[in-house]
């Protein structure tokens, strides 16, 4: 049986919650909801879009420093408010307790601060050094005399801004409505000329997200640990911040897998999940294991000359697998598929079913 690794994103593969949005939607009030979603919109375009020079998907958890900061969170409130909102996706401890028992190594690389991913660890039992996430120490920075006031002052102008909507077709700023391209002109002042001028503003020379390449870089590293290469694993993503860490798994001969993705994970994705529950990963894996990621891919392929052949699963696999899958709802697809926008459409709906609709909506 080949020696094969599992890497995996926290929130999506493995937690319902989006820690960061509800963060803001606790400790910033009013409408720290509001000020969360238009700063991660303002993310999805300035890495999507705009391609901001030495900015990357998932940089979001470093701009909502100051703020949060500033509406009195500190590490012991953000530690204990991470351990106890913790919802984990149906199934998830079963299915990763039966990918222990197959031999695989497992890693969570998350955009989470450590507080809330060593939280989602601790459940399913992953090491502590298993855990690439955002360091983020609230604790070791303070606000000068009249930066908590102006914080506040600045997130009422980002709240009250127009809301930031990208057009699905939008391929460069100039494609954006003009009351898009107020707001993140309004955004592009706070967050690259008024925060940094601040003492505060240390925290976004200082915190550097586990995002984009970052993840890219964690596969690798943690693939380092145990002497496997790219070819001998598999990634689970579900968002932007993942698309470095799918071109490399892809690139090098793994398997990138999207559970519950939004769009840009699924498009980035060789195998796509839609699934009420975590046991595919573990069908996947086994898959892999028993037949390669060939076998995978012909099992997410549709019906057709394409599947030529039986997967046949030992019986000690099968039996768990079953009982994991009996009575949930999930489909699987390959990259190629050419109803893609419509699997796009499928996974979206599934991911706000489970996460609700203002954390689905999320980059």
């Amino acid at each position: 049986m080949p020696l094969l690794q599992l890497d995996t994103d926290c929130e999506g593969p493995l937690a319902l919650n989006d820690n960061a949005f509800e963060l803001c939607q606790e400790f910033i009030r009013p409408h720290g909801d509001r000020f969360f979603q238009q700063v991660s919109r303002y993310d999805d375009y300035l890495a999507d879009l705009a391609k901001r020079e030495s900015y990357k998907a998932g940089d979001t958890l470093k701009l909502i420093l100051p703020f949060l900061k500033a509406y009195g969170l500190t590490d012991a409130r953000l530690r204990d408010f991470s351990l106890q909102t913790v919802k984990l996706v149906p199934g998830v401890e079963e299915a990763y307790r039966f990918l222990r028992t197959r031999g695989f190594p497992m890693f969570e690389i998350s955009t989470s601060y450590r507080q809330f991913a060593e939280a989602v660890g601790q459940k399913l039992g992953f090491d502590a050094e298993h855990i690439f996430c955002t360091e983020a120490d609230l604790d070791r920075y303070r606000l000068r005399p009249g930066e908590e006031e102006e914080l506040r002052r600045l997130q009422d102008e980002i709240v009250a801004a127009p809301e930031i909507v990208l057009p699905p077709d939008a391929a460069s700023a100039a494609d954006l409505p003009g009351p898009v391209k107020q707001a993140i002109e309004l955004l592009d002042r706070i967050f690259w000329e008024q925060v940094p001028q601040m003492d505060i503003g240390i925290i976004y020379r200082e915190v550097n997200p586990v995002g984009g390449a970052e993840k890219a870089r964690a596969l690798s590293q943690s693939l380092k640990k145990g002497g496997l290469s790219l070819a001998d694993a598999i990634y689970v993503g579900d968002s932007i911040t993942d698309l470095e860490a799918f071109q490399a798994v892809r690139a090098g001969g793994g398997l990138g897998i999207s559970f519950n993705g939004n769009r840009y994970a699924v498009k980035a994705a060789e195998v796509i999940v839609v699934a009420d529950t975590a046991w595919p990963i573990a069908l996947l894996a086994a898959v892999f294991q028993e037949w390669g990621k060939e076998g995978v891919l012909e099992l997410a392929a549709p019906e057709g000359p394409k599947k030529s052949r039986t997967l046949v699963l030992p019986e000690a696999v099968i039996e768990p697998l079953a009982r994991g899958l009996a009575g949930r709802q999930f489909n699987l697809y390959e990259a190629h598929n050419p109803r893609l926008e419509q699997v796009a459409q499928e996974s979206a709906a599934m991911r706000a079913r489970l996460r609700g609709a203002a954390i689905a909506a999320l980059g």
